[in-house]
């Protein structure tokens, strides 16, 4: 399980280029075979065990741009749960209950590790939810009480997702309306579930095809890409989805810097969405081509200009929360020397350039 930092790491240009991304928590990734990000379990009886938080070995991160006297910029959270978060409706087997199985919602953030203080900036700041250890390597933070639960619906409904995400959500919604109403308690009910369940992730288990087979499944919400709501979004969505890059081609020792975004293809719209966002920023910015890579799509500004004109003060005023903040600081530190050109006379200062780089995104330590 890797960092989940920066979401991607490039190797020296070649004729084709190789694009290698970095492994999510879950497992999921996009490369040769992309998978989504949130999976369903068999049974999907493996739950967490909720430990307090104070429980977990920390380390102190004293630039990671928390201010304990301030909450999460709500859409900030939209657009991080965008990247990151997960609605999901469990299905439990339960000999007590009527129907046999317990259907529980639930909505929930998993990250390295490395980001459990994040995390806790995000329960503060809902008010619910409890973070659990989920692995050796790996923190969530889930809402599945049925009295937290409206807190985040009310959330989201009041700041809506942006990507195809809103569909989950929607369908989410849905089996909350009738869990809410106790109509789950009913083979009615729960086969009604069981049906949104169905265009939900990943879709219905194995297992809980074979005990329904005569489910009726329901048809997904139509989804359609608006705008980009708030630049608050952008930042949680690049806290989850960005990647701030210093790349270096040893053929030249040529060095620049890079920001790049990379999402399944379902999602090329938003990518198109936030290109033009930049753009609004700057009369100068030439508006990026969206390039596609076979079920992906990546979006990469590299012109020194849109970097330090751009991306740098945008970041600086919608700050990166988390661990990938540490990654932008570094991206900056680099930036600063390449804007002098010192590095291209000096061996030290390239030498300099070389060691940020050598801690930055998967290489960081912690």
């Amino acid at each position: 399980m890797g960092y989940r930092g920066s979401k991607s790491e490039f190797q020296t240009p070649q004729p084709k280029e190789i694009f290698v991304k970095e492994q999510r928590v879950d497992g999921s990734y996009f490369g040769l075979n992309p998978k989504l990000r949130c999976t369903l379990t068999g049974f999907e009886r493996n739950y967490p065990i909720k430990i307090p938080s104070k429980q977990f070995n920390k380390k102190s991160f004293s630039t990671l741009n928390f201010k304990s006297e301030h909450e999460i910029n709500p859409w900030f959270l939209t657009g991080f749960t965008d990247a990151e978060g997960c609605f999901s409706i469990k299905l439990q087997q339960n000999a007590k209950l009527k129907t046999k199985w317990r259907v529980r919602p639930v909505f929930s953030i998993t990250l390295h590790i490395k980001d459990l203080s994040l995390l806790e900036f995000i329960k503060k700041s809902l008010g619910v939810g409890n973070i659990s250890k989920s692995g050796e390597k790996a923190v969530m933070f889930a809402v599945d009480s049925i009295k937290e639960i409206p807190v985040i619906i009310n959330h989201f409904d009041k700041y809506s997702l942006v990507t195809q995400k809103l569909s989950d959500y929607l369908i989410f919604k849905q089996c909350f309306e009738i869990i809410k109403q106790n109509k789950h308690l009913t083979e009615r009910g729960l086969l009604a579930i069981i049906g949104l369940k169905s265009n939900l992730n990943l879709g219905l288990s194995a297992k809980i095809k074979e005990t329904f087979p005569s489910v009726i499944k329901v048809n997904r919400p139509n989804y359609k890409f608006k705008d980009i709501p708030d630049p608050f979004w952008v930042s949680g969505f690049i806290c989850g989805e960005g990647s701030f890059q210093i790349i270096i081609r040893n053929s030249n020792n040529e060095v620049f810097a890079r920001f790049s975004i990379h999402l399944h293809i379902r999602d090329l719209e938003v990518l198109k969405g936030l290109s033009n966002y930049f753009k609004t920023y700057s009369t100068e910015f030439t508006e990026k081509k969206v390039t596609i890579l076979a079920k992906s799509a990546q979006l990469q500004i590299s012109k020194f200009s849109d970097i330090d004109n751009i991306i740098i003060p945008f970041f600086n005023q919608y700050p990166i929360l988390g661990m990938k903040s540490l990654d932008f600081i570094d991206f900056k530190k680099a930036c600063n020397i390449l804007k002098t050109k010192k590095h291209l006379n000096s061996p030290s200062i390239f030498n300099k350039i070389i060691k940020i780089k050598s801690g930055m995104n998967l290489n960081r330590k912690w």
